[in-house]
């Protein structure tokens, strides 16, 4: 009988661990909200001259050098305690949502791996980046 007892408290233990696992594995949208909704709003629009909108934005930003690796290395993306796969999922789901129109034809959606690779460097002028970048898209015509 303890050895019964005991199979079944180890059972529920376990079981209890994949779910909370799987409560700290939110999608992609329920990241957003967490994460970014709080600055960027639940449209995307941001606040005006205070933190940048995302709809009909963001994807602009994969259109010039640097852009791409911009949006990894802003800060709110950079320290953001999601894994490198949930950042990537979070970007690629803003991008999708808020800024179709404006991607490149030829988008390729964030990896993991990407984000590994430019998330540990951190801009530290990320204002000064993102004016350079909207003046490349502006001599684009973009």
């Amino acid at each position: 009988m303890t050895r019964i007892l005991a199979a079944i408290s180890g059972t529920a233990l376990l079981l209890g661990c994949l779910v909370v696992h799987a409560a700290d594995s939110y999608s992609a949208r329920t990241n957003y909200m967490l994460r970014c909704q709080g600055c960027h709003l639940e449209d995307g629009s941001g606040t005006a001259e205070k933190v940048p909108a995302l709809r009909n934005e963001v994807g602009r930003f994969l259109q010039v050098p640097g852009g791409r690796e911009y949006l990894i290395q802003v800060p709110g993306t950079s320290q953001s305690p999601l894994t490198d796969q949930e950042v990537a999922a979070v970007l690629n789901w803003i991008l999708n949502k808020f800024s179709s129109a404006e991607l490149p034809a030829d988008f390729e959606p964030y990896t993991k791996d990407e984000v590994a690779r430019y998330r540990y460097e951190p801009l530290a002028n990320a204002s000064e980046v993102r004016a350079g970048l909207l003046r490349k898209l502006g001599q684009q015509g973009s």
